[in-house]
């Protein structure tokens, strides 16, 4: 009986020999898997030991420069004041004391803020119903007068609860702010020149019981009355004019108020608010996150403290943050450093609004003193100013112009466009594209 061997070869020999290759071929492939499984799990453990190294560093680094890292902490980094002294708390009566009407005219208090404008003029029935609406809280007035007799201030806060800390002292504030300012308001209208700048006084001593406080909200609160405070002395020098010692008084009371810079410690406590929401897991992608805010906030932290306009790089970091949050999926971190954007800017708006408030000042001392406004800003120094106060968002003195019936002092404001101090109107239509300074306006 013959064999056909290439049948033979085709049937037995060639198969077995492809089915061993294959087999060697698989477990070469086994072989490489596993080894590159191998690789990328000891990569991913040597990154996770670097940044779990690497968060614990930045963590030491914050308690070695005595700062917190959660509300515990922050609770007791907060300056301790003893009861008899805190005028915190007798603030927190005056604000229980707030009231509106009993009434529908209670939906009108909400409109008043609209009133104040620097131009804006009070028909009769309006100018009732504010003094009614001022009368009406004139004893959380005199409770919080009594209040800042106290010189130290420290709110009942408890931060342990995080970032879901509850500051209610703050719209308290800003309400009570709010009838000081109708207050001036009704002074300036009746003429009352020796009174409205009582008030202002009054709101930048408000202004100042939460200077210490560790949070970014409360230094926008601070801001905000302050700003107030400028507004209010804006309207009232258009309505009255003051004698040379109270603009003295004002100007002083104005430099003072913006000499210290509050950003850095609210940063602090926004910090040590926000660590405790990343969560450290295993798998590290959110410590990950941890990582790269706290790296950003370091670098936030030490440009707040330098002086403007350099201070102001910090709307760039916060971009870049935010940019490269979104393209390397670090959510929580990009979103808590966006949020941070306006907050940084209000610091740099509260400057120049004060700087523009002592510049005017002083011009209407020039003007008591020489009986005719200054041809430029220099001629205010040395005498009215120590020096014409730059501008913080370019660094260049500030602008002034005379007007037809006044002046204007101006800053070019956060676009770095020199409009000539043209004034931003109260409603600004969505249409308009002009570009506006941050005016100081005088036309008397």
């Amino acid at each position: 009986m013959s064999i056909n061997i290439s049948s033979w070869l085709n049937k037995e020999i060639i198969p077995r020999r492809m089915e061993a290759g294959a087999s060697l071929f698989a477990r070469k492939v086994h072989r490489i898997l596993g080894v590159l499984f191998l690789l990328v799990l000891c990569s991913f453990a040597v990154w996770r030991i670097w940044l779990h190294w690497d968060v614990n560093r930045r963590l030491a680094r914050i308690h070695a420069a005595g700062l917190p890292i959660n509300g515990e902490e922050l609770n007791a980094w907060r300056e301790r004041v003893p009861n008899t002294e805190n005028g915190a708390l007798v603030m927190t009566q005056a604000f229980r004391l707030l009231c509106t009407f009993p009434d529908k005219r209670s939906n009108e208090v909400t409109r008043f803020r609209l009133l104040l404008t620097r131009t804006n003029h009070w028909p009769s029935a309006t100018k009732q119903l504010v003094k009614a609406y001022v009368q009406t809280n004139v004893p959380a007035m005199a409770k919080a007068r009594e209040a800042l007799q106290l010189s130290r201030f420290c709110y009942p806060i408890d931060f342990r609860t995080g970032f879901e800390t509850k500051l209610p002292h703050d719209d308290s504030l800003r309400e009570m702010a709010h009838i000081i300012e109708l207050q001036a308001a009704l002074n300036a209208d009746a003429g009352h020149a020796d009174e409205w700048p009582k008030q202002v006084e009054f709101l930048l001593k408000l202004a100042n019981t939460v200077e210490g406080e560790p949070t970014l909200f409360s230094y926008s609160i601070r801001n905000a009355i302050i700003n107030m405070a400028v507004g209010i002395t804006e309207r009232s020098l258009n309505q009255t004019t003051l004698q040379e010692e109270m603009c003295d008084e004002l100007q002083r009371e104005f430099t003072h108020i913006a000499q210290t810079n509050f950003l850095p410690r609210a940063l602090a406590g926004e910090r040590a608010l926000m660590i405790p929401v990343f969560p450290r897991g295993l798998i590290g992608f959110l410590e990950r996150d941890l990582d790269f805010y706290l790296d950003r906030m370091e670098t936030m932290m030490s440009l707040a403290a330098l002086p403007s306009p350099a201070c102001l790089t910090m709307t760039n970091v916060l971009n870049a943050a935010f940019e490269t949050g979104s393209n390397r999926f670090l959510t929580l971190s990009g979103l808590a450093l966006s949020s941070l954007q306006g907050t940084v800017l209000s610091g740099a708006y509260m400057q120049t609004h004060t700087r523009l408030a002592t510049t005017a000042l002083a011009v209407e001392r020039f003007r008591q003193k020489q009986g005719q406004l200054p041809k430029n800003l220099k001629e205010l120094v040395p005498r009215f100013l120590r020096e014409v106060p730059t501008d913080p968002f370019d660094g260049k003195p500030l602008r002034y112009r005379r007007l037809a019936s006044g002046y204007v002092v101006y800053s070019v404001g956060a676009d770095g466009h020199d409009d000539g101090g043209r004034e931003r109107p109260e409603r600004k239509k969505f249409y308009d594209n002009s570009t506006y300074d941050i005016t100081f306006i005088v036309e008397r």
